[in-house]
């Protein structure tokens, strides 16, 4: 397997982390990407012990949507954050992925210069720690949890924050720009999410393998190798697709697929 290839847990069935770790292990991944609440149930230490005798790095730590609209979404974002910082740091994962939270009734705008400054003390305790905040473009049925859908978007609103972007490719591959707009937040790139699309479905979560679908990663992948990336390619593959087929066979398809295209 490609040694860039990573699972996130958000692809297998639900299972404690110790089994997750060993499923990830056995498909042949070289790293993982767990979410915050599995760690947190596992215990920082015990989670890193597992996942270092797995032999498996961490890709990405997931802290989902990062509320700024009110000052009592921001104090609670902020405490919230400091602390999953502090468990990435401690399992050693290479970045934390969030969305930047909802703008509730602030204007584009505003909202950005808002989660810039909510976020500012979170990202000099993200690099003391040595470890990457990144955003990620989402669906626009997540405007509840992102200000952000398209990467351009995404890359602005990174540079503003100081923080790194995380491309989802389910997420922005339809962007008119969207060679462009990887070009643009190549310096900034931390982690790539992949799965595929495929059309006629309607309702989330509606992941495939990549391949199987119409996202063009032998245009898309390029474009992103182009930029001097050399991190992780995370599979996300969110959804009952992957678990109808068998998420072992699914993800090593997925891996074989990506892995192919990276050479």
């Amino acid at each position: 397997m490609h040694p860039a290839i990573s699972i996130n847990t958000l692809s297998l069935a639900p299972a404690d982390l110790a089994a997750q770790i060993d499923t990830v292990a056995g498909i042949g991944a070289r790293a993982i990407s767990p979410g915050i609440e599995q760690v947190e149930q596992t215990g920082a230490q015990e989670a890193a012990r597992l996942i270092r005798d797995a032999g498996l790095e961490v890709a990405t730590l997931t802290y989902r949507a990062f509320g700024f609209a009110t000052p009592a979404d921001v104090a609670s974002a902020r405490e919230r954050l400091a602390h999953t910082i502090e468990v990435a740091a401690t399992i050693g994962a290479q970045t934390v992925i969030m969305t930047t939270g909802g703008r509730g009734t602030l204007t584009w705008a505003q909202a950005v210069d808002a989660f810039a400054e909510a976020v500012a003390p979170c990202t000099v305790l993200a690099e003391q720690a040595g470890v990457r905040l990144g955003i990620e473009p989402t669906s626009h049925l997540y405007a509840d949890a992102s200000i952000v859908h398209r990467l351009a978007d995404v890359t602005a609103v990174a540079r503003k924050a100081g923080v790194s972007v995380i491309i989802d490719t389910f997420a922005c591959w339809f962007d008119a720009d969207i060679e462009q707009a990887i070009a643009d937040a190549g310096p900034l790139l931390s982690l790539i999410q992949v799965s595929d699309y495929v059309y006629g479905d309607r309702g989330l979560p509606c992941r495939a393998v990549p391949g199987d679908g119409a996202i063009p990663f032998e245009r898309i992948i390029p474009v992103i190798a182009a930029t001097g990336f050399d991190g992780y390619f995370d599979l996300e593959i969110i959804g009952p697709r992957l678990q109808a087929e068998g998420q072992e066979q699914g993800l090593r398809r997925a891996a074989n697929h990506i892995g192919k295209l990276l050479g």
